[in-house]
C-alpha cells in the first residue's frame, strides 16, 4: 500500500471515533500514520507498542495453513480497542474508543481497505 493511499485512508477513517491509524512495516516501524490527538506514550513506548503489534501479526501467520489467514485482530483495553489488519508484510493499526458499535466499525474499516486497495 503506497503512502499516498494510506494518507487518503487516514482522512477517510479518522472521523469515526478512531484516534490513530497507521501503517506498520514488518519490522514494527511506522511508515505512515495520522492521529488527531497525542497518546500518553513516550516515543520509546510507542515504538515498542508498534513492534509488538507487528510481531503479533507475524506470529499468527504461522497458523494460516491450519485456520486460514487472519482478517483482523482486536485487543480490547479499558479505554480503547486496538485493531490490526494484515496488509501483505505490513500491518494497518487502528486505535479506537470503545464506544459505538464495534463489529460494524470493523466491517466499515475492512470495506474501506478494499476500496482504497482498488484505487
Amino acid at each position: 500500500m503506497s503512502e499516498s493511499v494510506t494518507m487518503h485512508f487516514d482522512e477517510y477513517v479518522l472521523g469515526v471515533g478512531i484516534e490513530f491509524v497507521g501503517l506498520i512495516t514488518r519490522n514494527g516501524r511506522l511508515s505512515a500514520g495520522n492521529s488527531p490527538t497525542k497518546f500518553n506514550l513516550s516515543q520509546e513506548q510507542m515504538e515498542m507498542f508498534l513492534i509488538s503489534c507487528s510481531l503479533q501479526q507475524r506470529m499468527q501467520q504461522d497458523y494460516d495453513d491450519n485456520f486460514g489467514p487472519v482478517q483482523f485482530s482486536v485487543t480490547e483495553r479499558d479505554n480503547f480497542r486496538i485493531i490490526t489488519v494484515p496488509q501483505g508484510s505490513d500491518t494497518l493499526i487502528f486505535v479506537m474508543h470503545k464506544s459505538g458499535e464495534f463489529l460494524s466499525g470493523v466491517q466499515g474499516l475492512l470495506d474501506a481497505i478494499k476500496h482504497i486497495s482498488a484505487l
